[in-house]
């Protein structure tokens, strides 16, 4: 065998040697991680295979169903002395607590870290009736529809409810100004009180024009009465109101308010009586002149 030349070493070495920075096969990290739970005193520790689309709900249900004697009982997961959300994605959650394992380990040869983790879980007292994991008492009947919530029942869409909530509350915005919210309940329970006025105000508005329509109401002829005994004391309060000193930028004036002493059916009453009193006068004067 002879002897390479240098031209032919450095050649073999430029075939031998792979780059150190670039791998012909990429790692793929598993879709599937092992955890162990580890329980007080009493009870054995249960291994589990999480997938990527596990929760630690889905944990405590495993621990349910392979450990009967703590079904009934509250489960919270404690690692290095935090509390874990049952909501939390146990896949990632322990990818990223590996790439933090490794950054603190020197001499990381890259590959994806196979060690187990364990899991504190702390075994509460039981479930009572009525209560949920957390240990908040469940609503036995759902909360009656509130506010344009009722909108619904007589065929609404929900996008049709959210319009008309946005709109009233861009209009309302003033019912807010003068009110500290110290949560996002109190702003809700507040919005849906505002709404239930305004619904109610709508309906004694309904009610009250069908009143004032009726022969019966004791507004039309009380007002009868005042014009026929006092035909001239309630056209002093007829005079039309002076506008509000208000200014608009574009030169529009304010519409004058309204009369707020006498309604328009109390309006129509004075008139009626006022007429009785004028005919009751024009008898009599006939009567005597007669």
């Amino acid at each position: 065998m002879q002897p390479l030349s240098e031209k032919a070493k450095g050649k073999q070495r430029a075939i031998e040697l792979p780059d150190s920075g670039q791998s012909p096969n990429p790692v793929s990290l598993p879709s599937t991680r092992d955890l162990v739970i580890r329980f007080p005193e009493g009870t054995p520790d249960l291994p589990v295979v999480v997938t990527q689309h596990d929760t630690f709900e889905d944990v405590k249900n495993m621990i349910r169903r392979e450990r009967p004697q703590l079904k009934n009982r509250r489960l919270r997961f404690i690692h290095s002395g935090r509390l874990l959300p049952d909501t939390l994605l146990l896949h990632s959650w322990l990818v990223e607590l590996d790439e933090k394992r490794k950054q603190s380990e020197e001499g990381d040869s890259g590959l994806p870290s196979s060690e187990t983790t364990w899991i504190h879980c702390s075994v509460g007292r039981e479930i009572e009736d009525g209560e949920d994991e957390a240990g908040h008492e469940q609503k036995a009947q759902l909360q009656p529809a509130r506010g344009f919530d009722r909108l619904a029942s007589v065929g609404f869409s929900e996008a049709d409810i959210a319009n008309f909530r946005q709109q009233f509350h861009s209009q309302s915005a003033s019912n807010y100004l003068d009110t500290d919210f110290e949560t996002e309940e109190e702003y809700d329970e507040h919005a849906r009180a505002l709404e239930e006025e305004w619904i109610d105000s709508l309906d004694s508005a309904g009610s009250a024009s069908l009143s004032q329509n009726s022969s019966s109401n004791p507004d039309f002829w009380t007002s009868i009465l005042i014009a026929f005994f006092f035909p001239l004391l309630p056209f002093f309060f007829f005079r039309n109101n002076h506008p509000p000193p208000v200014f608009w930028d574009n030169g529009a004036s304010p519409e004058p308010t309204g009369n707020v002493i006498f309604s328009k059916v109390m309006q129509m009453g004075l008139i009626v009586g006022f007429l009785i009193n004028l005919l009751f006068g024009t008898w009599r004067f006939l009567l005597d002149a007669s």
